[in-house]
């Protein structure tokens, strides 16, 4: 009875892990942490990068675990392109290996309640699931405008949810939660400096340039056909690309680099996600916030899994005081 007891008042404790790309893996590094010091969540709210990481977790793989998922996955294979209609990226793949490392699972599969933030683009409004599919509401969470196509679940489409909950502290506030332990990837990261001098640029150069790149590329199809023996080709190819055409154009087509654009749309998404996030939880009374620091890490890092999980743990243990006299361990 006493042991019964003890549960009934124990404090229920609410994890957020916020959206973040590449930075998201750092909250794998948080968990480990936590789990260390048998600190447990009892609700886990996620969005875009944190809601996949959430998922794994509540499905009942260990922070360890989830680690050699990260080291393991070739993040560039799992980009599949698409003609630029609503988005650059279809997702397909992403979603497929999402189904596999999850095991196929579903939300009532899960051990630790969880929910995942998306946005509704028909409707304007957040979308929070908590029940059937589990990879395919992860697809629609991580689905950065302009760069993967919108999700379509029942007639809407979906976008990322950090256009509306970038850290959904307030989901797991709702969900039940006494303490909250927020995940914040966006502090610290706001700087101004002095733009340089402007100096004017000969804009028909550049149409021209443009065009001659373009050109070359009609050249190269032309010379090099398709039908000739794959050895000559390989050669051919190679000289062509040495003496004549820009290598990173190439490697664009070949989809082993995404175009320009992606990284402008992808960039600008995110510094204003960091300006939401920022406002959104200056405002709110958390009672202990993770802070992970980037050195040198950006949103595309994903080459760097062991640093970011290691950001993760550094932030979690400097969190470590707080979070024992918060939660009376």
């Amino acid at each position: 009875m006493e042991k019964k007891e003890c549960r009934k008042k124990k404090v229920k404790i609410g994890l957020a892990l916020g959206s973040g790309s590449a930075l998201g893996l750092a909250h794998i590094g948080v968990l480990k942490v936590l789990h260390r010091n048998n600190i447990f969540p009892d609700y886990l709210a996620g969005t875009s990068m944190g809601a996949v990481i959430a998922a794994l977790y509540a499905a009942g793989n260990t922070p360890e675990e989830i680690e050699h998922m990260a080291k393991t996955t070739n993040w560039h294979e799992i980009i599949d392109f698409t003609i630029p209609k609503s988005g650059l990226l279809q997702g397909h793949l992403i979603e497929l290996r999402l189904r596999k490392l999850l095991k196929n699972k579903k939300f009532h599969d899960l051990k630790i309640p969880l929910q995942i933030v998306a946005y509704n683009i028909d409707l304007e409004e957040s979308a929070i699931f908590s029940q059937g599919d589990l990879a395919r509401a992860l697809r629609a969470s991580i689905s950065i405008p302009g760069i993967f196509n919108p999700v379509k679940i029942n007639n809407y489409h979906y976008i990322d949810g950090g256009v509306s909950y970038p850290t959904p502290f307030e989901i797991v506030k709702k969900m039940g939660a006494e303490k909250i332990i927020a995940v914040d990837l966006y502090v610290g990261k706001e700087k101004t400096t002095h733009g340089p001098i402007v100096k004017e640029r000969d804009f028909f150069k550049e149409i021209q340039k443009t065009f001659v790149v373009q050109e070359l590329l009609n050249i190269k199809n032309y010379l090099i056909p398709t039908r000739w023996p794959g050895f000559l080709r390989k050669v051919l190819n190679w000289l062509f690309d040495k003496l004549l055409f820009p290598a990173r154009l190439l490697k664009i087509m070949a989809k082993r680099e995404l175009p320009q654009i992606t990284h402008v749309v992808y960039k600008t998404y995110m510094i204003l996600l960091e300006n939401l996030a920022r406002e959104k939880i200056k405002s709110q009374v958390i009672d202990v916030k993770i802070t992970p620091k980037f050195d040198g890490l950006d949103w595309e890092s994903f080459n760097q899994v062991e640093k970011l999980i290691k950001s993760g743990e550094l932030a979690a243990e400097r969190a470590l005081p707080e979070l024992r006299r918060k939660l009376g361990n």
